[in-house]
This record gives C-alpha cells, structure tokens and sequence, in this order.
C-alpha cells in the first residue's frame, strides 16, 4: 500500500508539474500529510516535496494570481496547508514569501489589522533570516499599512525605521531604499505636510539613478505628481503623473493606473475639463475593481463626490459621498484601532520573548563551552604554576646576574669618564700654565721693554712714543684676553655668577679707560646666579657682550652704554644699548666685529638682533636658553 502510495506521489509530482494542476498539488501535500511520514517510502516523497517547493510560488503563487479578482479564498486555503510543511522543512525564504503576499492580500481587502499580523510574521522570519534588506522591505510594508489605516505619524515612523535599517547594511540595496522613502512621503503627504512629503519623494529621484531598472518605480512620479495636485500645482502635478501613467501602461498594473487616473480625473474636473474628468474616472474605476484594493475604490469614489458636487448634481455627489462613507467605516472604528495596539504590542513582545529565547540558548551553548574550557584549563593549571615557579626562580636568578653584571659595567663606564676627566683636565692645566708662565711673562717682558724704550727715547718725536704707547697697551689688552681664555680652560662649567662677576670687571675696565662714557649693568631679579651653563656657551655670551661695547666705545661716540640681562620663563636676554649715532643697518656691509657675533650666536643656538639707526642709537639683542653642564 505504502509503496503504491509513494507512486501515485512522484505521479501527482510530475503530472502535477506538467499540467499545473492546483488540486494535485493539494492532494500531494494531504496524502503526505495523513502517512506514516517515518517510512522511506514517505522519507523519499519527503525530499521530492523539498525539491518541488523550490519557492513559494509552489501551490500559492498561482492562486495569487489568480486570486486578485476575488477573495483570495483559494490562496489562503493552500497557504495553510503549505505553510507547516515549509516549517517542517525549514524553508524560511518560502515562509517569509507567503506572510508578504497574504499581507498584500488583506491590505487589497482593507483588512488592516490581518494585513498588520501578516507583515510582522514576515519582519519576524526576516529577522531570524537576519535579512537586513527584507527587513526593510516589511518595515516599508508596515508603514504602508499605518498609512492606510491613517494613523499617519506611527507611518512616517516606520517608514524611516525602514530606511535606517537599509542604509546600515553593509550592502546597500537602493531600491529598498526607495520603498522606505516613498512610504515616508506618503504618509507626510496625506499628514498635511507637502514640504517633507515632496523632500522624501526628491530623494527618491536622485536614487532612481542607482538602480538598474527604474520602470519599477513609476509609484515615485505619481506620487511627486500627488502632492502637487493637492498643493493645486495642476500643470506640474501633470506633469509627473503623465511620466508614471506611460510607464504603469507598459506594466499593465491596475493598482497603479487606478491612482493615476484618479488624480487625472481630479486635475481634469478642478480645470474645468468635465467631459475629460468623466472619461478618467471611467478608467479609474475599472482599474480600482480589477486590483480589487478598497484603498483605490475608495480613493475613487470620494473624488467622484467632490466632483459632482463642483457640477452641481448634488444628488449624484451626495450618494457617491454616502458611498464612500461606508467603504470608510468598514475600514476604521475604535475596535479595529484597539486591535492595532494590542497586535503591536503582541509583536513587540513576543520578538523580545524571542531575543530573551536566542540569548538563553546563546548562553547555554556557553555555558557547556565554558565548562569543557574549565576542564582543560584546571587539568593545566597545576603545571602551569609548576612551570611559572620554576621560571620565576630562573628568570629571578638571570635577572640577579644581570644587575650585577650592569652595575660593573657602569662603575667601569664612571671610572672610565672620570679618567678621561682627569687626562682632559690636566691638559687644561698643563696648557694653562703653559700660557700664562710662557706667553704671559714674554708679554709682560715686552710691556716692560716697550716701557723703558719710552723713557730712552724722550728726546725723540712724540709720534714714536705715541706708537710705542699704543703697542704696549696692545700687549696689555692680549694679557687681558690670555687671561680670560685661561680663565675659562680651567673650568668644565662657568655659572651665571661667574659670568655676572666677568662682565662687571670688563665693565668697570672700560670705565676707567673712557672718562666721557657713563656705564650702568643691570641684572633682573628673576635670573638667578646658579644657573650653570657650559664653559663654550659662558665664554661665547662673554665675548658677544665685550664685542659690542667696544664696538659702542669705538665707533658710536655714545654717552651713556647699558648691559641689561633679563629672564622670561626658560629664555634669558641680554641686551646691550648705547645713545650713539647708530648706523643704518642695510646699508653698510658689516664688518669683522659684527660677523664675529654673529658666528659665536650661531654656535651656541642664540639669536642675535641688532636694530640701529641713524642718530637713533643702537641696540644689540641676545636671546638664548642656557645649556646646561655639570658644575665642577
């Protein structure tokens, strides 16, 4: 029996298939249904169930089609036999294609509140699909549904959920894209708000660029054409409507030409053209009756009224008004708003029941991995604190060895430098004295002989002795230099006290030697005296400051030279000024003395700024931060 069952199956599949015959196909998925289904004869019928329901068009599909003059009554019938068997085989695609098309079915009807359940089964395989572009396609759906139920701002709602939802995907689909942006324009369109509703469907325009076919889309033209027409933009609501009626013609979609007749019919009647409006609205309505859509009949039907009420026949409007209140109030009451809610509130929760079931298991699943986890790592725990106590009394012991070893070779590394010290610094005095017991005293000797030459030759001219004063004082002068240079060998640092106490003696120096100058020194409080700077740095800041006074006692014939030396944050200034006849810096090429400043500026990173002009003095500025060095 099993076996000529199993036959009668694979015929009814391969007839079935051949002659499209809906009630086999019924017959297929009862008979399958009232067996055994553990036999291998019915295992085997099993997979060529499988392989017959390759998508939902399989029993359902063609009773849609065929369906969309009456009541959908056959689709439902083989949906309810279909929809446990694709359960049973898992097929969420085909599941998710029956929800979609029952939705359309009862939103063709006016059945919001079934339409609503449809669409949210359909969210809700989509989610467990985790199918980000069907998701947005049943939120667009939802929207859709909200905007015929006219609970216009929970639409605009979802309709933009919808497009978040698209847009956040990793790969954009923009056709769903443009479904979420119609569904929010029509909802802000018939919400009284034309300005949002005409920026959602612009959007749309410019995303009809991105998509391969836009012949799909005629529903973006009509509804820019929609808006216009209630804002009684007549020419350009034409316009566009005209654009979605070629392309809603070459589709043949009576739910489609529906509304764009309707809104020609409107246009026509508002422009006076009766006779045309009449002839719209003969359109309108066959195309409203064949997608069998209340929207669309309805949509008709109110148009009608206004226009015989425009007419004149006020008793053709007030029964087509009466008309179109009854088609209303079979779709909205207080009832069917409560079940709304209630449906809303029964999705959200049992998609959260859903989330909280896939977490549970989520954590279950975890659970067991954790705890094979643990096994392994208990059973490797103790070898591995045996292996870490070993390895810390090695690495402790390494690490023992390596301090040691590090703090040789660093007392080695600091007698080594304090050697080289030693070495340097005996050559700093070996030269030093050098110079001063060698070249001083041979200096000091030619003083003295210049001297006596002075006092045999009174007798001579005064230009002789003139001369031999201006050697000895040169010699004097190199004595003086010898003994700064010397001065300085001596020492790996030179504080700023040092430095301070250096420039006043050169000072008070200068003094003495030019009656007609007035000196003046002054030093901020901010710079502080134990400021160690390198003996390059301290003997070049020296010789800049003696450069530029003798350069003012030479040449600026100046009454008044001032040293000022001066600390802001870490930079420190010197400056030297005089109230002489300056000199114009572009000018005149400078000269050695100038040059040399400039060079030993250089050398220690310091900026050197000399501003002077004619009979306008002169001013020498020297900025640099201190380097430091180890005082010895």
């Amino acid at each position: 029996m099993r076996y000529l069952t199993f036959l009668v199956f694979t015929f009814v599949l391969s007839f079935g298939s051949a002659q499209q015959n809906p009630e086999l196909d019924a017959l297929l998925l009862l008979t399958f249904d009232s067996e055994d289904s553990s036999d291998i004869y019915f295992k085997q019928a099993r997979r060529l169930v499988k392989t017959r329901a390759d998508s939902a068009n399989y029993l359902y599909f063609k009773f849609f089609q065929k369906d969309r003059d009456k009541d959908g009554d056959s689709a439902y019938y083989y949906s309810n036999i279909l929809l446990p068997k694709l359960e049973s085989l898992d097929s969420l695609e085909r599941m998710r294609k029956v929800y979609s098309r029952l939705h359309y079915i009862e939103l063709r009807r006016g059945q919001y509140e079934k339409a609503l359940g449809h669409v949210n089964d359909a969210i809700a395989i989509s989610e467990r699909m985790k199918d980000t572009a069907m998701i947005s396609l049943h939120l667009s759906d939802k929207s859709i549904i909200y905007h015929d139920f006219e609970d216009y701002a929970r639409g605009v709602e979802e309709g933009k959920k919808a497009y978040r939802t698209m847009a956040s995907a990793s790969n954009i689909d923009y056709k769903y894209l443009i479904y979420a942006n119609n569904a929010t324009a029509i909802n802000f369109d018939d919400w009284n708000k034309p300005d949002s509703a005409l920026y959602y469907h612009f959007r749309n325009v410019e995303l009809l660029k991105k998509v391969d076919d836009s012949l799909g889309f005629a529903f973006v033209f009509n509804n820019i054409g929609n808006t216009n027409l209630k804002q009684e933009n007549y020419d350009e609501a034409l316009k566009y409507i005209n654009r979605a009626l070629k392309i809603n013609t070459l589709n043949k979609r009576d739910y489609n030409l529906a509304t764009n007749y309707t809104n020609l019919a409107t246009i026509a009647y508002h422009q006076n053209k009766y006779g045309l409006a009449e002839e719209y609205f003969e359109k309108a309505k066959y195309h409203a009756d064949v997608s069998g859509s209340i929207e669309k009949i309805r949509d008709v039907v109110q148009q009608e009224a206004w226009y015989y009420k425009k007419v004149g026949n006020f008793e053709k409007a007030l029964e087509r008004q009466e008309a179109f209140y009854t088609l209303r109030d079979s779709v909205f009451n207080s009832e069917r708003a409560a079940t709304f809610a209630e449906m809303e509130t029964r999705y959200e929760t049992e998609k959260k029941e859903r989330e909280l079931a896939v977490t549970r298991a989520n954590l279950a699943e975890s659970e067991l991995r954790v705890k094979k986890k643990n096994l392994l790592i208990y059973g490797g725990f103790g070898l591995a604190l045996l292996l870490g106590v070993l390895g810390y009394l090695v690495y402790n012991q390494q690490k023992l060895k390596n301090r040691q070893l590090r703090k040789e070779n660093e007392l080695k590394t600091a007698l080594a430098k304090i050697e080289t010290q030693n070495v340097l610094q005996e050559q700093r005095l070996r030269i030093s004295r050098d110079l001063h017991d060698n070249i001083g005293s041979q200096l000091t000797f030619i003083i003295s002989s210049i001297d006596s030459l002075k006092y045999s030759l009174k007798d001579k001219s005064s230009a002789t002795a003139d001369k031999l004063s201006r050697i000895s004082a040169f010699a004097g002068d190199t004595i003086y230099e010898l003994r700064d240079t010397i001065w300085a060998m001596n020492k790996n640092s030179i504080s700023f006290e040092d430095l301070q106490s250096r420039i006043s003696n050169f000072i008070e120096k200068a003094n003495t030697t030019n009656d007609s100058v007035e000196f003046s020194f002054h030093i901020s409080e901010s710079v502080s005296g134990s400021t160690v700077l390198t003996s390059v740095q301290g003997m070049n800041l020296y010789r800049i400051i003696q450069e530029a006074v003798n350069n003012a006692l030479k040449y600026a014939a100046a009454a008044h030279i001032a040293v000022y030396i001066e600390k802001e944050s870490d930079t420190y200034e010197i400056r030297i000024e005089d109230d002489g006849i300056g000199f114009d810096t572009k000018a005149e090429t400078e000269g050695n003395g100038l040059k040399n400043m400039r060079k030993r500026a250089k050398d220690i990173g310091a900026e050197l700024e000399i501003d002077s002009e004619t009979d306008g003095g002169t001013v020498v500025k020297l900025q640099f931060v201190p380097q430091t060095a180890a005082l010895k």
